[in-house]
């Protein structure tokens, strides 16, 4: 029998139609007690539902239901019903066969107790549990119900030893089994009607053996014994172990004394045979012994007792055996009885293992010597207790309160060794103790379906809250006592978190932030004490921030060897699992407060939570990484704007209460990124709300703001004095304007935190970050200018659209000004003087002229009915410069006195500031000057006494990107000045792009404003982009009057440098090097005394007798250090200047970008003159940029202008291709000189080019010269010019022309390409020998003869452009017949390289194609038949298959081209005559 128990059946049998002599399928209940032994039991899942019994009748027992098939087939099922299935029912699979044949075949009994014992999947055992129960128990119907008494007594003894083995999963799946034959036994359906309790039990244990001799023992029949008491005493026996058992039998097995792994092994059956009965169910039937059930509970406390490792699984079995019981006062008994005497009153053993009784009376001393899972047991049966029902001392008091924690912490910080990622049993009493499950509702009250929740409810449809409002000090006490102290270490005494205690740590906050299976919500209030700053440091940062392991050790696994990656820390990914977790659940009722409470803790301990552990948590959170415009609910767009304006809120108080400028810096950051995200979504209500913090705070002292005059007088007047105060404080906060919110809220956050001001670092960073949200504002609308704009805030032109937000922001200065803020900005001592008008006055007054101009500029745009453009680009200058201005106006509250300037910082300031109200000046005459123009516009002359207003915006303009206003100055410290030339920058080319939209405009309708961009215009432009010419800049004598003071500085860099005196043969050799090889780094500070400090500590120098220092060898040597430093800050100090004029001339360029943009290329305000005199200048500035370029050398200095003039070159290679190209003159009265002039110019160019680039920029210069040459295609000089540059490209070896001059000139100008270089071309490949220009000229030729196949396209303006003229057409045909000699020449030269060959068969067949397609060429046969019998010898010749259908195709176009014209006879001539040369040719073999 044992044996066939272990044999797998290969042939099971069928289920066939029930029989009343077999047994029937019965409810089967599986309990699993546990995959490992010492973890704690937990019920498997397994594949077969249960279905409970009907109450009506107790006979009728459900039959076992499967997740996956039924038991459907039966052998009354006919061929009849086979066939009638629809032929286009889908074929199972053969997995699904499988399994269905497996269901479907009945287990035999003996082979069930090997499938039990599978450890493949917890279906098997199922599947095994159900056919072991179906044989030993039938229950059909009333009448019809069985038991299989012998084979049920054999399973309950197989069942039970199953218990005490280790194999497999046997003691997974003979204890399921188990606790279902028990509910079965017990059932009513084999009870009859319950008279008698456990009769059928009864019945069954007669046929076991154990049962015979345990009655021939106790002398009486086994009716008389109870049948639980006999199951319980057949367990312990199956199960004994040496330490519990009394008995000396227990101690040896077969003669032989237990090993301590089959003791083991017993005492994991015995708990998993305790726990199968507690799943049952029967300790929960009323008839049920009592002293039954309390000795399970005994047999567990010895369990308990037993190991060390045996607590935490005996301890959960008891806190489920006493939650089966399902009666108040049965616990009350069993626990004052039996668990409060024998194991919470029992704390430790004597020698010999006895448990020690403990004095309750001292109760804290009582509670130290608890272990965590007597506090389990003792808590759950607190959580269990009713009002009627007490329990005895010491659980008449409750065990886990605020006041306890304390005393509990070390048991509960001890279960830290508890194997990852598992938590003790105790948390989850403890959890279960201080919280309900309640069903999620939303704000109407109704329960929450799965079809209401959003993504930003995302909590489940139940979880559990605190049960009391006491239970919040306990979580508290709980967060201080035991993670923070215990486990985390940050107590008074120190103890070292290890990874077991983090990973408890960790357990804990993702249970009580709701992220754990337990789904707990606890108040947002107790979210700051749950994630404290130093639970969020020792869980998360700590953790994600590690570097690695122990000593940063590599990964050797997979290859990686000693170069793998690093080591990741243990609990990694456990922590970023968390993390993402903590994001998700973060949901609620409460979504917003709790949301920020989460947020609000994260970032209190580090504001850089984000990027330090590289992860998205607070973002998540806090959900900025959506788009409100994505969010489609109503409803979820006012949560979300209000998580963000509580987000700011916090950020704000945070900047305020920093303690440092580190803190204030990470905050300040928060705030602009987020403002930056926010920016992309109109209105951009919080970006504004951070621009109007950053601005109120740095640029004013809010302390004494107050209410607008108009806003007091609505104060009514108390009699009362205290009420006066309340009263006037209420009015002012519902009088004040939205704009003076951030004031007023900066005035109360400082009132609390018991400031006066901000500090002058955090205002710095504050005003830097301010500029950076107006330039990213402005960047936006770039971004967002050509696609739909629906919302007001980005409606209209996009210099409006900025001339709105400065006012807003100008508006908000003023009103907070006028309020009792008191700006920053600084003050001169002029402005003292009352004889002087005050410069903070005039320039208001000049900003308010020109806001004026542009306000109503804009209403007439408004109001206007014409559609011609006049009145938008009059509203594109005024509020293009009203932008400008207002730019300007806000830098002068960023100059600033610093609490402890410099000298030189505070005349930087002092410099910065009247700079500013110059510029200001300048830009209201250049207004009122444009006013002028616009209001006289036809009346211009150029003898006008008025000056040019379009040269003193040039001249504005230019000054301004070439100052620290809106340039750089490398040597200021301001960190403001970056942001705010930026913002200053972006608003200069609205206001140039506006001047030039509003001459544009008068020009195109007949105005004389086009004189405006006269030759001072173009001059000044220029000139700050190419660079000034040499020797006529402002820093042409700069060496002379900075002599002295670089003298006077080497000395005071020598301080720092150390100097070997001794060494003077090294110094000397030193300071012979050339410029090239010397490299310091600048900022060198040095002492003027240190020289004579060197020569007086070294010993051998003495002092003459008038103490002067005597001549000594070491001065030479120091010396030459000295004068080597001083030619190192001379270069330091050039390359700083050089960097500075490369940037300036970057940010000018754009001045010329716009100059010759379309627009204003095509309205032909530029002069002829203008335009073509300014290429020569750009491509001289671009050869020399070039040749600094080459000439860099690998110094560090060098290296640092080395991108400035990359892109400065860049810059002016596009200027001179994409724009300035796309001229076209339209004056065709103009004469040539001027045109040929620059082209001769441009041509002198060309020729002494450094490379192909600068080649390519000089040829497309020249063609846009030519361009404005009146009948060009007549010229002789540019037929000299290009003839000129054919013949220096052909016959010169160090020539600097490139082909790339007549691929240009072939693609953009064709007809005068086909005039000027046919000719040329043709006498470059009949007189060059080389292949190359032989090849090359021939594949340029081929591009010209390829225009005259193009078929005209839809564009007329390209069609002219591209279509050739007669002259052209002319040129091409009369060269037609030269073409096709030279190219019979090429192709029978020999010695021609594969690659110079295959570009003339390619212009070969470009060639042919042409005269194939125009009739009007007039090609002889005998200019053709050489050709052909010259590429039939090049496919002779040949090897390359691409070669060869090269050649075969073009032979073929001739052969076609021959056979049309009618000359076969002459054809027939010429092939005679081959015959003679193919004979001399074998005469001569």
């Amino acid at each position: 029998m044992m044996a066939a128990s272990k044999k797998k059946s290969k042939t099971p049998k069928k289920s066939g139609k029930p029989n009343p002599s077999e047994p029937l399928p019965v409810p089967v209940k599986n309990a699993n007690c546990g995959d490992t032994e010492e973890e704690s039991i937990h019920e498997e899942d397994v594949d077969a539902k249960m279905a409970d019994a009907d109450s009506d009748s107790a006979d009728n027992i459900p039959d076992i239901i499967d997740n996956n098939s039924h038991r459907m087939d039966d052998e009354n099922c006919g061929q009849e019903t086979k066939k009638a299935v629809a032929p286009d029912k889908p074929k199972k699979s053969k997995k699904e066969n499988v399994e269905k044949d497996s269901i479907d075949n009945i287990i035999p009994f003996m082979d069930t107790f090997y499938q039990l014992s599978s450890e493949d999947s917890p279906r098997d055992r199922s599947i095994a549990a159900k056919d072991l129960i179906s044989h030993c128990f039938y229950a059909g119907s009333a009448s019809m119900k069985a038991i299989n008494h012998k084979d049920a007594a054999y399973a309950l003894t197989r069942l039970m030893n199953g218990l005490c083995t280790g194999r497999a999963a046997s003691r997974q799946g003979f204890a399921s089994c188990l606790s279902t034959f028990l509910r079965v036994v017990y059932s009513p359906a084999f009870n009859g009607d319950g008279s008698k309790f456990g009769s059928a039990l009864n019945e069954i244990l007669q046929e076991d053996p154990y049962a015979q001799r345990l009655n021939d023992k106790t002398d009486s029949s086994t009716d008389d014994l109870d049948s639980a008491t006999i199951v319980r005493k057949k367990l312990l026996s199956t199960t004994e172990f040496l330490h519990v058992e009394g008995n000396d039998s227990s101690k040896s097995k077969g003669g032989k004394k237990m090993k301590g792994m089959e003791e083991r092994d017993h005492a994991f059956g015995r708990l998993f045979g305790i726990l199968a009965i507690v799943r049952s169910g029967i300790l929960g039937i009323e008839k049920f012994p009592p002293t039954v059930v309390e000795g399970y509970v005994r047999d567990l406390i010895d369990l308990y007792q037993y190991k060390k490792w045996m607590r935490e699984p005996a301890a959960h079995a008891i806190i489920e055996l006493v939650s089966s019981l399902g009666s108040y006062a049965r616990m009350t008994k069993i626990a004052n009885d039996v668990i409060i005497p024998n194991l919470l009153l029992s704390t430790s053993t004597d020698d010999d293992g006895a448990p020690i009784e403990v004095d309750a009376s001292d109760r804290t001393k009582w509670m130290q010597q608890l272990t965590a899972e007597q506090i389990a047991v003792a808590v759950n049966l607190q959580m269990h207790q009713h009002q009627n029902n007490s329990y005895d001392s010491p659980l008449h008091e409750p065990l886990l309160t605020a006041k306890t924690v304390c005393t509990l912490a070390a048991a509960l910080a001890a279960t830290s060794n508890v194997v990852l990622p598992r938590c003790h049993v105790v948390w989850n009493a403890i959890w279960t103790y201080l919280t309900e499950e309640v069903q999620s509702v939303d704000k109407a009250g109704a329960p929450l379906a799965k079809e209401g929740k959003t993504i930003l409810a995302q909590s489940m449809m139940t979880h559990r809250i605190l049960n009391s409002t006491e239970n919040e000090l306990i979580i508290e006490k709980i967060i201080h006592h035991v993670v923070v102290v215990l486990l985390l270490g940050k107590g008074e005494e120190s103890i070292s978190p290890t990874h077991e205690r983090r990973s408890l740590a960790l357990q804990i906050i993702q249970t009580l932030t709701g992220s754990k299976e337990m789904n707990i919500v606890i108040p947002s209030s107790l979210i700051d004490s749950a994630l404290c700053p130093e639970v969020v440091e020792g869980v998360f940062l700590n953790v994600m921030c590690a570097s690695g392991g122990l000593t940063k050790r590599k990964a050797k696994s997979m290859g990686a060897g000693n170069d793998g990656p690093g080591v990741e820390h243990y609990l990694k990914p456990l922590t970023s699992a968390a993390l993402l977790s903590l994001s998700d659940h973060s949901g609620g009722d409460d979504l917003v407060t709790r949301r920020m409470a989460i947020a609000k803790a994260l970032l209190t301990a580090e504001a850089r939570f984000d990027s330090l552990t590289k992860t998205q948590t607070v973002s998540s959170i806090l959900m900025l990484e959506r788009n409100v415009g994505e969010i489609l609910q109503e409803s979820e767009k006012q949560q979300v704007c209000e998580l963000w304006g509580s987000y700011v809120t916090f950020l704000e108080e945070q900047v305020i209460k920093a303690k440092n400028l580190h803190s204030a810096t990470s905050y300040i950051e928060l705030m602009y990124k987020f403002a930056k995200k926010d920016l992309s979504t109109a209105p951009a209500a919080h970006a504004r709300r951070v621009a109007r913090f950053f601005m109120s705070g740095s640029f004013f002292d809010c302390s004494s703001l107050n209410s607008p005059q108009a806003d007091r007088k609505t104060i009514p007047k108390n009699k009362k004095r205290g009420k006066k105060h309340d009263a006037t404080k209420a009015t002012e906060q519902s009088h004040t304007p939205a704009e003076l919110s951030s004031g007023f809220r900066i005035k109360d956050l400082l009132s609390a935190s018991d400031q006066k001001s901000i500090p002058q670092p955090v205002r710095s960073l504050m005003s830097a970050r301010f500029f950076s949200i107006m330039s990213d504002f402005i960047s936006t609308i770039n971004t967002q200018h050509r696609g739909r704009m629906t919302n007001q805030f980005y409606k209209g032109d996009k210099s409006q659209a900025v001339y709105r937000a400065l006012s807003e922001v100008c508006g908000i200065c003023s009103l907070l000004e006028s309020s009792g803020a008191k700006a920053f900005h600084y003050t001169s001592e002029d402005e003292n003087e009352e004889e002087h008008e005050n410069p903070m006055d005039a320039s208001g007054r000049l900003l308010r002229q020109v806001q004026n101009f542009a306000d109503e500029t804009l209403v007439r745009e408004c109001t206007s009915s014409n559609s011609n453009g006049d009145m938008r680009s009059q509203s594109s200058f005024a509020t293009g410069c009203a932008s400008l201005l207002m730019s300007l106006s806000l830098q002068l509250y960023t100059c600033i006195k610093c609490d402890q300037p410099d000298k030189d910082e505070e005349d930087n300031t002092d410099e910065d500031y009247e700079t500013i109200h110059e510029y200001i000046s300048d830009l209201g005459e250049i207004v009122t000057e444009f006013k002028h123009v616009i209001s006289n516009a036809s009346k211009i002359e150029l003898n006008d006494d008025r000056e040019n207003p379009m040269a003193l915006m040039a001249t504005l303009v230019v000054n301004i990107l070439s100052s620290p206003i809106g340039g750089e100055d490398l040597g200021n410290k301001n960190p403001v000045q970056a942001s705010a030339s930026k913002l200053t920058r972006e608003v200069i080319k609205m206001a140039w792009s506006g001047a030039l939209s509003l001459i544009t405009e008068l020009s195109e309708h007949g105005h004389a404003s086009a004189k405006l961009v006269d030759e001072d215009v173009m001059i000044t432009v220029i000139e700050s982009v190419c660079g000034l010419p040499s020797g006529a800049g402002p820093d042409s004598n700069a060496e002379e009057d900075g002599e002295s003071d670089e003298e006077s500085a080497v000395f005071v860099e020598a301080s720092n440098i150390d100097m070997h005196l001794d060494d003077s043969k090294e110094n000397d050799s030193v300071s012979a090097q050339s410029d090239k090889d010397i490299d310091v780094e600048d900022g060198v500070e040095l002492d003027p005394s240190q020289l004579e400090n060197m020569l007086l500590e070294d010993s051998d120098v003495e002092l003459g007798e008038s103490g002067q220092l005597e001549h000594h060898e070491g001065a030479d040597a120091a010396l030459a250090q000295l004068i080597k430093l001083k030619k190192d800050a001379k270069k330091a100090a050039q390359s700083q200047r050089e960097q500075v004029e490369l940037r300036n001339r970057l940010r000018c360029a754009m001045l010329l970008d716009s100059l010759f943009s379309a627009s204003v290329l095509k309205s032909n305000v530029l002069p002829v003159e203008a335009v073509l005199g300014s290429l020569v200048p750009i491509l001289r500035a671009r050869k020399v940029i070039s040749k600094n370029i080459q000439a860099t050398s690998d110094s560090t200095l060098a290296k640092r202008s080395l991108s400035d003039k990359n892109a400065l070159l860049d810059r002016l290679s596009s200027i001179v291709k994409e724009k300035i190209s796309k001229y076209r003159c339209k004056d065709e009265s103009l004469s040539s000189d001027a045109s040929l002039k620059a082209s001769a110019q441009i041509y002198e160019e060309l020729s002494h080019s450094l490379n192909a680039a600068d080649c390519s920029c000089c040829s497309i210069a020249l063609i846009t010269a030519l361009r404005c040459v009146p009948d060009v295609e007549g010229s002789d000089q540019v037929k000299e010019i290009y003839a000129e540059a054919v013949k220096d490209w052909s016959k010169k070896k160090s020539t600097k022309i490139h082909s790339c001059v007549f691929d240009d000139l072939v693609l953009r100008m064709p007809s005068l390409a086909a005039v000027v270089l046919i000719e040329p071309l043709c006498n470059a490949v009949h007189e060059s020998s080389a292949s190359f220009i032989k090849s090359e000229s021939i594949r340029v030729l081929s591009l010209i003869y390829k225009h005259g196949t193009v078929k005209p396209q839809d564009d007329a303006e390209h069609n002219a452009e591209h279509s050739l003229s007669q002259r052209a057409i002319s040129a091409m045909k009369d060269n037609s017949n030269k073409v096709a000699f030279l190219l019979t020449e090429v192709l029978n030269s020999k010695g021609m390289k594969a690659k110079h060959r295959d570009a003339v068969l390619n212009a070969t067949k470009l060639f042919i194609q042409y005269v194939k397609r125009n009739e009007a060429v007039s090609m002889c046969s005998s200019e053709l038949i050489p050709l052909k019998e010259s590429l039939e010898s090049v496919v002779k010749e040949s090897k390359g298959v691409g070669t060869k259908q090269l050649c075969e195709q073009v032979v073929e176009i001739i052969a076609e081209m021959l056979k049309s014209g009618g000359v076969d006879s002459t054809t027939k001539t010429v092939k005679k005559g081959r015959t003679p040369k193919k004979s001399i040719k074998k005469a001569k073999k």
